[in-house]
């Protein structure tokens, strides 16, 4: 035993790994109970034909995942949440990696910005989807706005429009959800060290340089960490499609999320719907594997 271990009653020394144990247990408690297990009982729905209502549930196997690959619905949920989720992407982790530069040069009012843009992190999405269903109404803020400036043609009915409409809730998730990506990237611009910026002017980096060499490389543990949380939070994203659109018009905003609910809830096919969940899963864990795998080759 180390002499960092605690002595218990009776002499006995108590392990070094006991105490933080102690402390991780509550933590673990709740995880097994309220993520694990509800993982592990959708996965068991998954092989059922259930309801959702009767306490009868059908075994069928593999049946639910074999319908997955003939279902047409499915696979259109699944292109426009691949969509979804890269527009969503590139925004937060690189134009928030932008905004952050940007804003960790900034003097005065450099608080008044950051607290703007992390106010709606707050928000609910139901809230969210409140806010920019009005914008986006034909004659709402943003169609008002640019008949103002000139540019009526370019005005449109965002959310009626198959072609615009996913990209018009992206949008809206994003300015949602920036604000997070934004600070995590500030904290990290914070702990890079300023004589790497130095050694870099000796020899005659200029401002792009510096974020090329320098920034960019110290922060790819940070943006490994954005771009899993930013992934993960559109692949799960529910509320604010659901509260706007519910998939339409003519499924053009339809992702996995809304599909699931729809086939799980609203229709009583509680097996099929566990099954696109777990599709979901393995999707968002097969993706954020191999992105983890690239970086780790790219380190070697």
């Amino acid at each position: 035993m180390t002499a960092s271990a605690a002595t218990l009653a009776g002499g006995r020394r108590r392990p070094d790994w006991l105490t933080p144990m102690i402390f991780l247990l509550p933590a673990c408690i709740l995880y097994l109970v309220f993520s694990f297990m509800p993982t592990l009982s959708v996965i068991r729905y998954s092989f059922t034909n259930w309801d959702g209502i009767s306490p009868a549930k059908t075994w069928i196997g593999f049946q639910n995942y074999r319908q997955l690959f003939s279902d047409s619905i499915f696979w259109e949920s699944f292109r426009n949440t691949c969509w979804w989720a890269a527009i969503i992407v590139v925004v937060n982790v690189g134009f928030g990696l932008v905004l952050a530069a940007l804003l960790s040069r900034v003097g005065r009012g450099r608080a008044l910005i950051q607290t703007a843009i992390t106010v709606p992190i707050v928000l609910a999405p139901v809230t969210v989807a409140v806010i920019w269903r009005w914008m986006y109404q034909p004659y709402g803020v943003i169609n008002e706005l640019l008949r103002d400036i000139g540019l009526n043609s370019i005005a449109a009915p965002w959310l009626g429009s198959p072609a615009l409409v996913l990209p018009a809730l992206a949008l809206a998730h994003c300015w949602s959800s920036i604000g997070l990506s934004v600070m995590i990237f500030i904290a990290g611009l914070q702990a890079v060290d300023e004589d790497l910026y130095d050694a870099a002017r000796i020899d005659g980096a200029n401002r792009y340089q510096l974020f090329r060499y320098v920034t960019l490389p110290a922060l790819k543990p940070i943006t490994a960490v954005v771009f899993i949380l930013t992934l993960t939070s559109a692949f799960k994203s529910f509320d604010l499609v659901w509260s706007t659109t519910q998939g339409g018009p003519i499924r053009s905003s339809e992702i996995l999320a809304t599909y699931m609910y729809k086939r799980g809830a609203l229709q009583n096919e509680y097996g099929y719907g566990s099954a696109i969940s777990v599709a979901l899963l393995l999707i968002v864990t097969a993706v954020t594997a191999f992105y983890m795998n690239f970086q780790e080759r790219r380190e070697r």
